[in-house]
């Protein structure tokens, strides 16, 4: 049976909190990129539900996750969205729930809009701030752009020759490593205001902190010269504009006891000094302009030289940072800081016919695919060896069946091999419930040149990342009350882009394989 398209474009633009365009490095681009897709939040049961619309239900059960989720027409800061989540909105939104003004995160163009730095522009209208380039000639921050379908930001070639990714698409802001067939159809497109040939590493950042090894610890630098401006806001004076660039440090205690941490700054420059549990902005438990005092359980904190911005303008420049700690005398360690548990990493239970409340499988975390047996679920990813499968202890790369060879957990190695000899069987077809939202599953995880999970319509699950350009994606056996990806808008016609569904010819369809360990993946057409 020859899957159908099911379709998923960014909303008509959506150009609210535009900012002024200015010349981006390519490292800057990539910097946001991460801090996007790898950026902790919790969804609470507030977030289920939208106040604008009483139909929305989000595709996000309570719980842990990382990368911003996708949201229909979304274009927004890391800051913004960490203050819409904790006032309620909902976790993202798809075409068939509309353009919404109660629900959070970000789409394909306003993701890459984001990075860029360039006010919002569609996948329709990113040619007025781009130009073509050839494929051969693109750099880390250049875009694979398909008008009125989707956009992906580049970072960089395989060994193999593979490309790449960070794009907003199905389920949220993540790395993706798709395979080039993801990618026909797309034209290649470079930001007028980028500069430089590479993407470097710095350190300072979200990702790649300075490690405060020792006490008293001094540090000079100038905000000027960060690559890192993420972090525009702190959860503890969400009112203080810190929407300047800063420079980000990590100090591990490994005993109580009162951290002091303080700034100097030039005139004309004014930083301020934050103290951080994680990368979420609502987890910055302390901020002053000049020093601030703060007892402290065992753990890993973040502190945070940002840039205080008066009237909208940011006041960069040289700074000095001083931080310093006293051991309380007698006290052990207690729970530390917040961590969070994230949803959807190797070998966690996910969404199955079975139980469709349980989150999807988060390729952020390493793994695309929710296999299940009758009566249990796990995360996987697809491996070609064992030692693909580090993230399984004990586990092994096992033949599941029709040669698909996927990581196992140590309970379900040593067994009789599932009998190959079972044709999986097409799924009958019918549209994910438009009330859901219909999420299509999670792009190309590490090593996944095209496998994808489609966890089960209550958790918002879906089919993988498809191929050429968008391609389509199969509708889910309706018995099954899978979704394989997100509503079909009804004539594709949407002109600003954010399709997970397009070009026909060569996709992914969705199967429910009828063996000992069933799979829901996508595996791409073969003509």
């Amino acid at each position: 049976m020859k899957p159908r398209t099911i379709a998923l474009f960014a909303a008509a633009a959506l150009l609210g909190g535009v900012t002024t365009a200015r010349a981006v490095t390519r490292t800057e681009v990539l910097v946001k990129a991460k801090s996007f897709a790898f950026h902790p939040w919790s969804a609470k049961a507030q977030n289920t539900t939208a106040s604008c619309n009483g139909a929305y239900k989000s595709v996000y059960a309570p719980g842990d996750y990382m990368g911003l989720p996708y949201d229909w027409g979304g274009y927004m800061s890391l800051f913004t969205f960490d203050q819409q989540i904790a006032q309620g909105y909902g976790a993202g939104s798809y075409p068939a729930d509309g353009v919404l003004d109660c629900t959070s995160g970000v789409d394909c163009s306003g993701f890459v809009s984001q990075c860029w730095t360039s006010g919002h522009f569609t996948t329709s209208t990113i040619d007025q701030v781009s130009s073509v380039v050839s494929q051969s000639s693109m750099l880390a921050g250049d875009i694979f752009n398909d008008a009125g379908n989707h956009m992906a930001l580049f970072s960089h070639l395989l060994g193999n020759g593979e490309p790449v990714l960070y794009e907003a698409v199905f389920y949220n802001a993540h790395l993706s490593m798709p395979g080039w067939s993801w990618l026909n159809g797309y034209v290649p497109r470079r930001y007028k205001n980028v500069t430089g040939q590479v993407a470097d590493d710095p350190s300072g950042t979200t990702e790649k902190p300075i490690a405060i090894n020792s006490f008293p610890f001094v540090d000079s630098r100038d905000t000027k010269n960060s690559a890192s401006d993420v972090l525009d806001g702190c959860g503890a004076d969400p009112s203080v504009s810190e929407s300047g660039p800063e420079y980000v440090y990590s100090v591990s205690l490994t005993q109580p006891g009162t951290l002091t941490v303080s700034v100097q700054d030039d005139v004309g420059v004014d930083i301020d000094v934050h103290l951080y549990t994680s990368k979420n902005t609502n987890d910055c438990v302390a901020r002053h302009d000049t020093s601030f005092t703060k007892s402290l359980d065992c753990g890993t904190y973040l502190v945070v030289a940002d840039t205080f911005s008066k009237n909208g303008s940011p006041l960069p420049g040289a700074y000095t940072l001083t931080v310093g700690f006293t051991p309380a005398a007698g006290q052990s360690c207690g729970a530390g800081p917040k961590k969070y548990a994230f949803e959807g990493g190797p070998g966690d239970a996910c969404a199955y016919p079975g139980n469709k409340s349980l989150p999807f499988c988060n390729p952020n975390l390493g793994v695309d695919t929710c296999l299940y047996t009758s009566s249990s679920s796990f995360c996987s990813k697809p491996c070609s060896a064992v030692g693909d499968c580090g993230a399984f202890p004990g586990g092994c790369c096992a033949d599941i069946g029709s040669g698909d060879h996927y990581c196992l957990p140590a309970s379900q190695c040593g067994g009789s091999k599932p009998d190959s000899g079972v044709t999986p069987k097409p799924d009958a077809g019918g549209d994910p419930d438009a009330s859901v939202g219909g999420a299509a599953g999670s792009a190309g995880a590490a090593g996944s040149a095209g496998s994808a999970g489609a966890p089960a319509a209550g958790a918002g699950g879906g089919g993988g990342s498809t191929a050429s350009g968008g391609s389509s994606g199969s509708a889910p056996d309706a018995g099954l009350g899978a979704s394989a990806g997100a509503p079909t808008q009804a004539g594709s016609g949407d002109s600003s882009g954010c399709s997970t569904g397009g070009a026909p010819g060569d996709g992914r369809s969705l199967f429910a394989l009828v063996l000992a360990l069933f799979a829901w993946r996508r595996g791409r057409e073969r003509s």
